[in-house]
């Protein structure tokens, strides 16, 4: 073998025999528990429909496949729902949403009706878990539990709406209550 060659091979030797030592290079240092282990544990935020709703118009109940209504008319819909929520920082929107108002059919007298009236939603909240936040439309969880809201679906008939939408008939489909959790103070 030549001299090149044996200078090369000891050379890489040595070079494998430092790096092997360089991770045995004693340096002080020390290290300690941060803390005990700890249980995160999620909130939640659902609501649920309580029992049925009532149709009223005024204050008589009514059954709406079988009410007539007439221009001047205002029917109401009423129904509880339970806004279950849990979080020390959770805000969330609350939202009532009414039916939809279709035409039942094609007719002119369906398609009439289903033009002149209009549907609307409010809500009460009724609970001490939940308070209303400083943004409006908004709430926070003051404390784990059950809240119950009541929902209101008006369906109203204007006064002058014409004669085209006599035995016209129109569907109110469902409404909808919904909370969402919300990043706004």
């Amino acid at each position: 073998m030549n001299k090149l060659t044996k200078g090369a091979i000891a050379a890489a030797a040595a070079v494998i025999l430092l790096m092997g030592g360089a991770g045995t290079l004693a340096s002080w240092n020390s290290s300690a528990n941060a803390g005990s282990a700890q249980t995160i544990t999620a909130g939640s935020l659902s609501v649920t429909a309580g029992a049925a709703g009532v149709w009223k118009s005024g204050t008589t109940t009514i059954t709406p496949s079988t009410f007539k209504i007439v221009p001047g008319d205002s029917l109401t819909y009423t129904q509880t729902f339970n806004v279950v929520a849990s979080g020390d920082n959770l805000l969330f929107t609350l939202t009532a949403t009414p039916g939809a108002i279709a035409a039942a059919s094609a007719s002119a007298a369906d398609v009439a009706l289903a033009a002149a009236v209009t549907g609307s939603s409010s809500f009460s909240v009724a609970g001490s878990n939940i308070a209303a936040s400083t943004t409006p439309g908004t709430y926070k969880v003051t404390t784990a539990g059950t809240t119950v809201v009541t929902v209101t679906m008006t369906v109203s008939f204007p006064y002058a709406s014409g004669n085209s939408s006599q035995l016209g008939a129109v569907t109110f489909g469902n409404g909808a209550v919904t909370v969402t959790q919300t990043l706004t103070p």
